[in-house]
């Protein structure tokens, strides 16, 4: 099965399983949050789809974001401004919680994880060029020896120190001997799309390094129909949305389960990744999997190199791992 090439941002399930291609997916209604639909396109919460394929565990959310709403809702990223308007939304993203996460962002916990599956898949323990793609403030370059190190990241923050900084995805050279791509991929709409830039970055020897949240949960028990009704119930009524939604959340990440009826709000997550799925999605997109697991911070991740296509006379073409 090929995976989709192409996305449509209201419709990403309309060609199937992001990942493997499989056209049979389970489907279960959920709500866009509040903060998410307010930062990026000015509108209410809304009911989407949750897509769930059987075939590689993939889930990911019917409703994307196109490029203009990506921008708007990735615009001071993290900012104070961006902490004061989730939390009206959000109670329980507090300062507190915040600033917990952007510590553990920055943890020697991530660098030293990121090093160790390196070395376990193979990875040479020197580069030429190594750029961390998304990263921040590059700080996940900490994990690697290379003679030039860069980050691109869109948002306004500065790079670390001795790490060059790209904000503009068209200037941004090619020829990268290692990309880091840290607690991206399951922020973007099109995952296919992405992995296709990644790899014309990356050099014919190139190697990729990618990490996405390891999040599983059982679904919500009880009919799905009544579960919908009451879901578009909870749309009109604000408070008892925000209290629905910190239960549900806290049911979800303590208990790896959804109360009755229970839903996991569309944030800036919109796909949810198993290892089957990334490895499926990696293969799709050209590249061949060295490594994939979860990393010593418990992140799930894949090593995996680029490989080309080269010309073999009459007798057609031969796929060589360079």
């Amino acid at each position: 099965m090929a995976v989709p090439d192409a996305v449509d941002h209201l419709r990403r399930s309309a060609q199937g399983c992001l990942c493997c291609g499989a056209r049979e997916l389970r489907r279960e209604a959920q709500i866009v949050s509040g903060f998410l639909a307010a930062r990026a396109w000015g509108g209410p919460p809304q009911i989407t789809e949750l897509a769930t394929c059987p075939a590689c565990g993939f889930r990911f959310y019917e409703r994307g974001l196109s490029e203009a709403e990506t921008a708007r809702y990735y615009r001071g990223y993290r900012d104070a401004e961006y902490v004061r308007s989730r939390w009206r939304w959000e109670p329980f993203y507090t300062q507190g919680q915040h600033q917990a996460l952007l510590e553990w962002t920055h943890s020697p916990l991530r660098a030293e994880a990121v090093r160790a599956a390196l070395t376990q898949s193979g990875a040479p323990a020197q580069y030429a060029s190594a750029l961390d793609h998304g990263g921040d403030q590059g700080q996940m370059l900490a994990a690697v020896e290379a003679d030039r190190k860069a980050v691109y990241e869109p948002s306004a923050c500065a790079a670390a120190q001795g790490i060059a900084r790209y904000d503009d995805a068209a200037r941004l050279p090619a020829g990268w001997n290692l990309i880091l791509s840290c607690q991206v991929l399951e922020h973007v709409s099109s995952p296919s799309a992405y992995l296709r830039d990644i790899a014309a970055l990356l050099a014919d020897s190139g190697w990729l390094y990618i990490e996405v949240p390891n999040e599983q949960w059982r679904p919500a028990p009880g009919s799905e129909a009544l579960r919908a009704a009451w879901l578009n119930h909870l749309l009109r009524w604000r408070p008892l949305l925000m209290a629905a939604d910190l239960l549900c959340t806290a049911c979800r990440i303590k208990l790896g389960r959804l109360p009755p009826f229970g839903f996991v709000a569309m944030r800036e997550h919109m796909n949810y990744f198993t290892a089957a799925s990334l490895r499926a999605i990696l293969a799709g997109n050209g590249f061949t999997i060295e490594s994939c697991g979860i990393n010593g911070a418990g992140q799930l991740f894949a090593v995996a190199r680029k490989f080309a296509t080269v010309g073999a006379g009459s007798g057609g073409t031969v796929t060589t791992f360079t």
